[in-house]
């Protein structure tokens, strides 16, 4: 029966098997695809860290640290090498030739890399030797930017290095955000070009290689030894299972994803499984007379729709490979090198697990329907008394049904707390468009008063017994509701990297400017520019004790603060609050200096074991406690900071400490003209630092670009199961639409009446459910802009208003071709059929 059945329904339910298919192929796809970078990125830890154990400091090694650092892991290691890594500026030396660029300085020592292979762009083996007496191997994208080749000599701090070679991949290191380009030199030939001194952010790295049993025993030893100091100590598994844990919430993400196009899907089967079994009734009364059974009948169109999502879990296969395909020939450039495209079995099974999952939890509360269909329906229709009776069987159903999907939910997110959130949002947002639209169908019972006879049968139909008004318009106003969301989201977000748009920030920063060239770094750069910079001093240093008591990072609540309590603040003093700052708790200090240490902390440090206005801090500055007494606390708007500080002294106190000068600066706009201007500082001053924020933000630009392209992307396939819902909900309502063509073709009414009719019905649709999940929208970016990034809200008119037409555009055109055959239909033989 359910064969039989399923061969004669099959093109009713053919959305059914689509809606199914897409959330299937969603998932199967982003699982296969996360796990395949997690595998691959997994099996490359190693290569990226180029050793098993590294060990690293951004301070100078003391005699203390490496006689450890050689005790430990002398008995323990297979090969060992150094290397230390600085952000400066390289310059060609040339004087004639124009330019300059930051880059990140790595000086290695003979023996690196440990593990992995360093090939040149033409194909050369590197050798260490290319790197004596000067040398330099360089990025080809340095190459290109500075038109520079090799052979040519180039100046770095103080000193000057011939390019002996150019590399296209970075052995270890070509994976991450870099602010500039990687050049590597000789270790030994980094502290003489003078990039070592006070004031540097030179991180230096001790790697070791070491047999697999022995890795962890000289990890934990060297922690043991080291925990005091801020010295890390990690090994590359730490790097594989921070990646792995990364990985596995961006899986659960991606499949939670494809489970809501999935939710969505099984809205409409829902719906649809309750209108097929309206066309049914009397074929089931028959059957009942007959002597079937309401278990049997049910098991029976209960197995059709097993078959229907197994069928179309199996079409979301194939989906789910052409997804994959698609990515492989279109991003493969932009992906790691080893990267499969490949789908993986648990992702096979956990797609196709949820797509029978969904079919069955969202069609067996309307399938209990059929209990209730007695025989007698083929002499009277008995549906009100259905629809009064209380029905405690499927109550407990649905409640079951409810649990299931939790922990479905849960299941794929890899969180019940995920998923109770992801439930609950998602019953918010439907709940509030299904209002909408009940609230919709009783104002048009209540108007009447249309000269249009289209318009007034349109408005009707909205509000028909088993109409589809409902569920149409919360499905599509919830695809539209994501889509308008994550554009509007994304134009703030692009709005507020603009530093067109930000007059207050700063798009150069000079750093590492010592105290004896402030003079004549001001001079420099007011001849450059036109305008004398503001000279900030910066101190390092970071907080030894609170309230008298030294910090001990192996207690607790210690060791969950130790990430903020290790960390080596960047501190500052002045007399007065900046623009972007205001105070939230205690008073600030007058301009006049005291002898007396005061500190101002930024907000999110309160609470801070304990800290509040009064609370005593001890702070090492070089070696030497400096005690200081938090007198407020202040909030930082760090977007519109040209220079921001977590911790504030008031003058007085740090002017001997060790320190240099930092500079915001708004540098020349023009490409040339900023290129000129670095090479003119890299001349005067080797040391300092420019760093042009400018190419920062254009490379996060393309990045968010990135992201919101994947995500929207994402969005449109909710778009596209909603239209496919839409599409199916709509023929399923065609018995009802064919005899009322039927009776108005039969009344004189012509086929642009119809379609007029038609188009009316389907306009108004997509006016209030692209309306609604506008309006929506609205109120998600406004929150995500403000709480989760924290950056200005702006209202996108184009985008949302935009989205209202094209949604409106979507439900007439879906509608209006799916119905084309109630229009064409000749009303004699549906009459008869009646």
């Amino acid at each position: 029966m359910a064969r039989r059945e399923l061969r004669s329904s099959w093109r009713r339910l053919l959305f059914f098997f689509l809606c199914i298919a897409i959330g299937v192929g969603s998932i199967v796809a982003g699982r296969s695809m996360l796990q395949n970078a997690s595998i691959a990125i997994a099996s490359e830890a190693r290569t990226i860290l180029t050793a098993d154990v590294q060990v690293d400091t951004n301070r100078p090694w003391t005699p203390e640290t490496l006689a450890i650092i050689e005790r430990v892991s002398a008995p323990l290691i297979s090969a060992r090498t150094e290397t230390i890594e600085a952000t400066t500026m390289l310059r060609p030396a040339d004087a004639t030739t124009e330019g300059a660029a930051l880059i990140e300085l790595k000086g290695i020592d003979p023996g690196f890399p440990l593990v992995g292979d360093f090939r040149l762009a033409d194909g050369r083996q590197f050798d260490s030797s290319m790197l004596s007496s000067g040398g330099a191997i360089v990025s080809i994208a340095l190459l290109d930017r500075l038109k520079l080749d090799v052979g040519d000599r180039v100046k770095i701090g103080n000193s000057t290095f011939q390019i002996r070679g150019a590399f296209e991949n970075e052995v270890g290191g070509g994976t991450g955000f870099r602010i500039g380009t990687r050049v590597f030199i000789e270790r030994s030939a980094v502290e003489p070009a003078g990039l070592t001194g006070f004031g540097s952010r030179a991180r230096r790295k001790t790697l070791f290689t070491t047999l697999p049993d022995k890795m962890q025993p000289l990890t934990k030893q060297l922690r043991a030894e080291l925990d005091k100091s801020l010295i890390n100590v990690r090994s590359y598994k730490d790097s594989q299972e921070n990646l792995n844990e990364q990985f596995l919430r961006a899986e659960n993400y991606s499949s939670l994803t494809g489970l809501a196009i999935l939710v969505l899907g099984g809205i409409g089967i829902s719906n649809v499984t309750r209108v097929f079994l309206e066309q049914k009734r009397k074929t089931i009364a028959v059957l009942k007379c007959i002597g079937g059974t309401g278990r049997r009948i049910t098991a029976s169109y209960l197995t059709q729709v097993i078959a229907m999502s197994l069928l179309g879990s199996s079409i979301g296969l194939v989906f789910g490979w052409f997804l994959l395909w698609l990515i492989k020939h279109n991003f493969s450039s932009k992906l790691p090198s080893y990267m499969t495209y490949g789908m993986r079995s648990s992702a096979i099974i956990q797609g196709i697990t949820a797509g029978a999952l969904i079919s069955f939890l969202f069609s067996v509360v309307p399938l209990l329907r059929i209990r209730h269909i007695k025989p007698n329906a083929l002499l009277r229709d008995d549906e009100k008394d259905e629809r009064n009776r209380i029905d405690i069987l499927r109550w407990v159903v649905a409640t079951s049904v409810l649990l299931c999907l939790l922990l479905l939910v849960s299941w794929q997110a890899g969180s019940v707390r995920v998923g109770l959130i992801f439930l609950a949002g998602l019953g918010a947002t439907a709940g509030l468009l299904y209002l909408a639209a009940t609230a919709l169908i009783i104002l048009l019972k209540r108007t009447r008063r249309f000269s249009s006879f289209a318009l007034k049968q349109a408005l009707s139909s909205l509000h028909r017994p088993g109409n589809q008004t409902r569920v149409t318009v919360m499905v599509v106003g919830l695809g539209v509701f994501l889509v308008i969301s994550v554009q509007s989201v994304e134009s703030n977000l692009v709005d507020e990297l603009d530093l067109g748009k930000r007059t207050g920030v700063a798009n150069m920063y000079l750093i590492d400017i010592q105290r004896d060239q402030q003079d004549g770094v001001s001079e420099l750069v007011q001849q450059q520019i036109g305008e004398r910079p503001t000279l900030v001093p910066v101190i390092r240093a970071r907080i030894s004790a609170i309230h008298g008591k030294e910090i001990d990072q192996d207690q607790s609540p210690e060791k969950r603060d130790q990430g903020r309590l290790r960390t080596e603040y960047q501190l500052t003093y002045r007399g007065s609050l900046e623009a972007n700052e205001t105070i939230v708790g205690g008073k600030f200090w007058d301009n006049t200096p005291s002898d007396q240490g005061e500190a101002s902390l930024e907000e999110s440090m309160r609470g801070l074991l304990g800290l509040e206005v009064g609370s005593d801090v001890t702070f090492d500055v070089a070696g030497k406690k400096i005690n200081a007494r938090v007198t407020s606390f202040r909030r930082v708007d760090w977007r519109n900071s040209r220079t921001g500080f977590m911790i504030l002294f008031r003058p007085g106190v740090l002017e001997s400490a060790p320190q240099m000068m930092v500079a915001a600066i708004n540098g020349p706009t023009g490409e040339i003209e900023r290129s000129r201007f670095q090479r003119v500082i890299s001349d005067r001053f080797s040391n300092v630092t420019v760093v042009d924020v400018v190419d920062i933000v254009r490379s996060i630009e393309r990045i968010v670009n990135s992201i919101s392209l994947a995500v929207s992307f994402v969005g449109l396939f909710v778009v596209l199961s909603g239209g496919l819902i839409l599409a199916g909900s709509l023929a399923m309502t065609k018995f009802q639409r064919v005899y009322e063509a039927a009776v108005l073709k039969t009344l004189g009414a012509k086929r642009k009446t119809l379609l007029k009719i038609l188009l009316f019905e389907y306009g108004l649709m997509g006016l209030v459910a692209g309306a609604i999940g506008s309006g929506a929208a609205i109120g998600l970016a406004y929150g995500t802009s403000k709480y989760v990034f924290e950056i200005p809200w702006t209202f996108t008119p184009a985008i949302n208003f935009g989205g209202i037409g094209l949604t409106i555009a979507l439900v007439v055109v879906v509608g209006a071709v799916s119905t084309l055959d109630v229009i064409s239909r000749k009303p004699l033989t549906t009459l008869r059929s009646q």
